[in-house]
């Protein structure tokens, strides 16, 4: 994100449907930072990088699918998809496995961005 504009937020709450993980043991905290990445079916999945130790002594970053974002979600992020850099994503919601009810764990984030340009003026002809 440029410094010039203030970020906006553009999804304040929403959750990664399909969890590929085990919440409880991954690692996750609130506030951490995630990423999206479009799949070529045009799902947008959700990514993280988390904290592993190969052989519990030497700690190392691997970069992890959690899930994916809804449909309504990604439609509401699709004008900001050319730029996915300026894109900021937090995790605002993590319920893991022991404390979640029959729904299962839950992970939920935020999206902010750039504020997109107003449409430019196209006077009507014949106006």
């Amino acid at each position: 994100m440029s410094g010039h504009t203030r970020p906006v937020p553009i999804l304040h709450k929403t959750r990664v449907h399909g969890l590929a993980l085990h919440v409880g043991r991954s690692g996750l905290c609130l506030n951490d930072t995630v990423h999206l990445r479009p799949a070529e079916d045009g799902r947008l999945m959700v990514t993280a990088s988390l904290r592993r130790h190969i052989l519990g002594l030497i700690p190392h970053r691997r970069q992890v699918t959690l899930g994916h974002l809804g449909p309504r979600a990604a439609t509401t992020l699709a004008p900001w998809l050319d730029a996915p850099e300026g894109l900021r994503l937090r995790i605002v919601g993590l319920t893991p496995e022991h404390l979640a009810g029959p729904e299962g764990a839950e992970v939920h984030v935020s999206v902010w961005g750039e504020p997109l340009p107003p449409p430019a003026y196209v006077p009507v002809a014949g106006a």
